[in-house]
């Protein structure tokens, strides 16, 4: 996968310095066909915050329209994040940004938001109060899609010093439509997968509680069986 990713990430930036040589409209078509995919993949890799949307609807109903609008919500945040830090200045990067195209500051500020929500989201659960779960769902989406991310960090540093700025921002683009894909592939077979357990155990409700009452009668047997063993020794 890491390999795949690579090359894909060379093959965009490669069509990127094309066009930045005057190769021409079709290599920013190409560019972004390469962004598209290699988002995609790249989406699949750890992080993207794949984990924080999926439990959130792991545990609270929604529909699917839902589920693609937080994806969005999430990786737009992500990527929009490292589009305004470089297009806001040269000075703003080098006071925010760490290594390898990382920003701490909004890294931190992420994290804070990302626990903050979850302990709202568990005293929500603690009331049973649904009413405020789908301003929650962006809110967490938001959070966890703070942090800049740091490929597009590089493509936007280069497009801006080659002056071929709309064309990053279109690459961006692409990797964002990519990324998103995969992110909802994650929450909408999280949705599915919770709305079939939810119904498999209503429908085997009867048989459940008949296999807990036999463990019940099991346990007391096996604990008088102890009983009698024990003062037979």
């Amino acid at each position: 996968m890491l390999e795949i990713q690579r090359w894909l990430f060379h093959s965009a930036t490669a069509e990127l310095k094309n066009f930045a040589g005057g190769a021409g409209g079709l290599s920013v078509l190409a560019a972004l066909a390469v962004a598209t995919l290699f988002g995609f993949v790249h989406a699949l890799m750890p992080g993207h915050g794949k984990v924080a949307l999926v439990s959130y609807y792991l545990g609270h109903p929604a529909r699917l329209i839902a589920g693609v609008g937080t994806s969005a919500v999430l990786i737009l945040t992500h990527v929009g994040s490292a589009v305004m830090l470089v297009l806001v200045g040269v000075t703003a990067i080098r006071a925010t940004l760490g290594g390898v195209g990382r920003a701490p500051a909004f890294e931190a500020a992420s994290a804070v938001l990302v626990t903050v929500a979850g302990i709202w989201l568990l005293v929500l659960s603690v009331r049973h109060d649904h009413r405020q779960l789908p301003q929650s769902a962006g809110f967490v989406a938001f959070a966890t899609g703070l942090a800049p991310c740091p490929l597009t960090t590089f493509v936007m540093v280069y497009s801006v010093a080659n002056g071929i700025v709309m064309a990053g921002l279109l690459v961006t683009a692409a990797m964002a439509i990519g990324m998103i894909v995969t992110i909802f592939i994650f929450v909408g077979c999280t949705m599915l997968l919770r709305e079939r357990a939810l119904q498999f155990f209503e429908r085997t409700a009867p048989a459940r509680e008949h296999v807990g009452r036999a463990l019940e009668i099991m346990s007391a047997l096996m604990i008088v069986a102890w009983l009698f063993a024990t003062r037979a020794t």
